[in-house]
């Protein structure tokens, strides 16, 4: 970067002295030592009084209101009205008054006799025709004749400016004035042009380059080109010499350049936020409001106010121009480079200003030079700041090539190290084996052909993680090396009927975690090679003393896109078919009806979600019938799901679901809430029926469940409150949630049932422990009645008698069933025989109905 600074810095020095060197040139060879001619001596005396309207009125004045000026150049002031002068020379032939001011508005020369006679009279200023000068040139020149007197002549000056007055008359010989005029106008067309060169080149910068702040310099560079004509008397004399109505350049210019000035260097440092930003915000906001202030001055015709804007006008510059020069000084902290190219045509312009004042002060000689230096370093600094801005992109840009090349290098590293990590990336964390982007390379591989010659294994050790809690991470895993190295083998014995991209062992079978594996099959092998596997994972591994058992599932989908658009879908589909098997070392292949089915579990489980919320969840209830007393003895509450497309779904199907999804406790909390507002209203009624629900595993396992119901229990009494039936499965003593929940429950007084009994592998050993107090006989042992196992109902029912238990019997349809049971002892019954579920409405009126001895003795006789 340094190279790319210093070598374009270098060329910005030579261009910078290129410039000067060629206008010093310029001066030399257009004025030189020949730009002051031989002029005479004049007394120049003013006068200010508005009431003087004529030459003659102002030659009766007293000598004493005139005031002799010792320095004609000086500066008078702004907004004086009008002024008298009377010029005292010494009349000769081939002489002339020159006026070096082309901006005055209004200058008229008077010639009078001694009887005040007006002898001569010529009308000029840049407000007058260009035509009525007697002289074509932009000093206003009046000729003098040595006829006039014999003495000395006196010629009045009537003169009015909207702007700074001031006379800088000079009595010199008349064909060196017109060449000096000459020159100095060549001189003036000759920055001009520069001036417009370098406004056009910042229009093409910004076009090139987007960069639409250029064009605010632009504007800047067109005003100051604009004002500089004017005060030279260009425009007037060549462009409109007939229309002096036009020459308001300075007024109208004065706060454009502010304004463009102002929002160019707002863009050039990027000034979004700060006191610089509001600063420069400010003056674009004063200039704004100063060229309507303008317009509407010129449109009342307000001589005063006219004169104050345009004094007001050349102070903003000024306040801009010492902003702008305090914003590149600012700026060198922060933007360095910037601020360099920016404050250097600043110099120069500030150096030119300088210089004009020491001129103005007498300091410095009047010459060419010395005239034209202010208008000579504006344009250097808007040459330079265009060099300047040209040099800026070219760092610009050649910063950006540098940047994009070290990006470049850059990402070809990061390509290479990608590729070494795409390589690493193949290979498993686990085992050695492929990993699942080898996989899916491969896959994708095989999708492309449009053939279905291969099937996806996919293999998974439903006990790993168990084994893993129990031996650890370190044995577990040796303990499936073990199983891979001997699958590996087996798969090279099959030669081509298992895919091998090589003799590696990544390269033929794949490790998708650390229980599941896949490899690809022909499909005319894959019977053979399937049960190889299975015969092969039958065998027990030992390692260390142990000899688990991983239980493996196999699964299976055909590579072809009627089974998956992509790899990650066949795998997807294969993981989905490996959830359905059931037995361990089954198999089975994966269908489209298993993703219909998947969609609908999904959507089951996206229903269930908002189901309660959507009023979808219905209870209803099923008396129990107490068998010493033959009265209602309770009832049991069951969830009922009306989903909106699927229409009723049965419990059976979405309870599961909601357990794997984790939502049975928001269930079961919707559940106790209904069951205890139904109850309520039968206390309501007078109506003393105790009402019983399940609980889940999952809710045992959720203390802030069972807390929030047991704080709702406690504000009833014992015979008030709700009933919890535990399924078989629900009740694991060892876990330590369960064993709490229900020490919580019994410690709360709340009445337990264990439900579903002899519906599975009943905890007989630990029935006993079991804080339950009511036993429920699943009706799947009312099926051993008439068979030689009906005693198992009967010895079931004894046990429960003989635990001290109240033991009921639901699913009971038939009266024989019935009577089998009452005799041998049971406490209740429930079922079809007694009332199928119903609404809560409607177990009231049930309730009264079956309140009457003739339901007892119907109940009672034998079938």
């Amino acid at each position: 970067m340094k190279v790319a600074f210093g070598l374009p810095k270098v060329l910005l020095i030579c261009s910078a002295v290129l410039i000067a060197v060629v206008s010093l040139c310029l001066y030399l060879a257009l004025g030189g030592s020949r730009d002051n001619p031989a002029h005479q001596p004049v007394q120049v005396w003013l006068l200010q009084d508005e009431a003087v309207q004529s030459p003659q009125q102002a030659r009766q004045i007293p000598a004493k209101h005139w005031q002799l000026l010792a320095d004609p150049t000086r500066q008078l002031g702004y907004g004086l009205g009008t002024l008298w002068f009377r010029l005292v020379f010494e009349p000769r032939d081939g002489y002339v008054l020159a006026l070096d001011a082309p901006f005055l508005d209004e200058v008229d020369f008077y010639l009078l006799t001694p009887d005040d006679q007006l002898l001569q009279q010529m009308q000029t200023g840049d407000q007058r025709p260009f035509a009525q000068r007697r002289l074509p040139a932009s000093s206003m020149m009046f000729p003098v004749q040595a006829s006039w007197q014999s003495a000395q002549a006196e010629v009045y000056v009537r003169m009015r400016n909207v702007g700074l007055s001031y006379l800088p008359i000079r009595y010199v010989e008349q064909e060196a004035a017109l060449k000096q005029a000459t020159r100095q106008q060549m001189l003036h067309s000759f920055f001009l042009g520069i001036l417009l060169f370098a406004a056009l080149l910042a229009v093409l910068l910004a076009t090139v380059t987007r960069q639409h702040s250029l064009h605010l310099f632009s504007g800047l560079l067109l005003c100051i080109a604009a004002v500089q004509a004017e005060l030279n008397g260009l425009p007037f004399q060549w462009l409109w010499p007939g229309s002096p109505g036009w020459n308001r350049l300075t007024e109208w210019c004065l706060p454009l350049a502010v304004l463009s000035c102002a929002g160019f260097v707002s863009s050039y440092f990027n000034l979004s936020t700060g006191w610089l930003r509001q600063l420069f915000r400010l003056l674009m906001f004063l200039s704004v409001v100063l060229l309507c202030a303008t317009q509407i001055s010129v449109l009342l015709e307000s001589y005063h106010w006219q004169s104050q804007l345009k004094q007001l006008a050349v102070f903003l510059m000024q306040a801009c121009v010492l902003a702008t020069l305090s914003t590149g000084l600012w700026m060198l902290k922060s933007q360095r480079r910037k601020a360099v190219l920016f404050l250097l045509p600043m110099s120069v312009l500030m150096l030119s200003v300088v210089l004009a004042a020491l001129r103005a002060l007498g300091i410095l000689p009047e010459s060419a030079f010395a005239r034209s230096v202010l208008e000579l370093g504006t344009t250097l600094a808007a040459v330079l700041m265009t060099s300047s801005l040209v040099l800026g992109i070219y760092l610009e840009k050649a910063w950006q090539a540098q940047v994009q090349q070290a990006l470049l290098e850059r990402n070809e590293q990061l390509s290479k190290l990608q590729q070494q990590e795409l390589n690493r990336s193949k290979i498993a964390p686990f085992y050695g084996l492929g990993s699942r982007l080898a996989l899916v390379e491969l896959l994708n591989y095989e999708l492309q052909q449009h053939r279905s010659r291969y099937r996806l294994l996919l293999l998974e050790f439903q006990q790993y993680s168990r084994i893993e809690a129990v031996l650890g991470r370190r044995q577990s895993t040796a303990i499936v090396n073990a199983y891979v190295d001997s699958l590996l083998v087996l798969c090279q014995r099959h030669g081509t009927a298992v895919v091998s991209l090589g003799a590696e062992r990544h390269q033929t079978l794949f490790s998708l975690a650390t229980d599941r594996f896949a490899l690809l099959v022909q499909q005319s092998d894959f019977v053979p090679v399937l049960t190889g596997i299975r015969k092969l994972l039958h065998q027990k591994f030992t390692v260390d003393g142990f000899t688990p058992d991983l239980k493996p599932h196999y699964a299976s989908v055909t590579v072809s896109s009627e089974y998956g658009q992509d790899a990650e879908e066949l795998i997807a589909h294969a993981a989905l078919a490996i959830t359905y098997v059931q037995k361990t070392a089954g198999h089975l292949s994966y269908q489209h009806q298993l993703g219909a089915d998947s969609r609908q579990r999904l959507a089951m489980v996206a229903g269930l979600a908002h189901a309660a919320n959507a009023g979808q969840f219905s209870l209803l209830f099923q008396p129990l019938l107490q068998i010493s007393t033959q009265q209602p003895c309770g009832a049991e509450a069951f969830i009922r799901w009306q989903h909106p497309q699927l229409g009723p779904v049965s419990p059976a199907v979405f309870i599961p679901l909601a357990e794997e999804a984790g939502l049975m406790s928001s269930i079961t909390a919707w559940v106790y809430k209904e069951v205890r507002k139904i109850q309520n209203q039968l206390l309501e009624q007078q109506i003393m029926l105790p009402i019983s629900m399940n609980l889940s595993a999952q809710d045992l396992e959720n203390p802030a469940l069972i807390n929030s119901i047991l704080q709702h229990e406690q504000k009833y009494a014992s015979a008030q409150r709700v009933k919890f039936e535990l399924a078989e499965s629900a009740l694991a003593p060892d876990a330590p949630a369960v064993q709490k929940s229900l020490q919580l429950l019994k410690q709360a007084g709340s009445t337990l049932v264990m439900d579903d009994f002899g519906a599975g592998q009943s905890m007989l050993t630990k029935l006993g422990n079991l804080p339950v107090s009511e036993l429920k006989i699943d009706m799947a042992l009312l099926t051993m009645l008439d068979t030689h196992r009906e005693q198992l109902l009967a010895g079931a029912i004894k046990l429960g008698k003989a635990l001290d238990m109240t033991v009921i019997c639901e699913g009971v349809e038939h009266q024989h069933q019935l009577d089998f049971l009452i005799l041998n002892g049971i406490d209740a019954v429930q079922g079809y025989l007694i009332a199928r579920p119903m609404p809560a409405a409607e177990l009231p009126r049930w309730l009264a109905k079956h309140q009457t001895s003739a339901t007892t003795s119907a109940l009672s006789q034998p079938a």
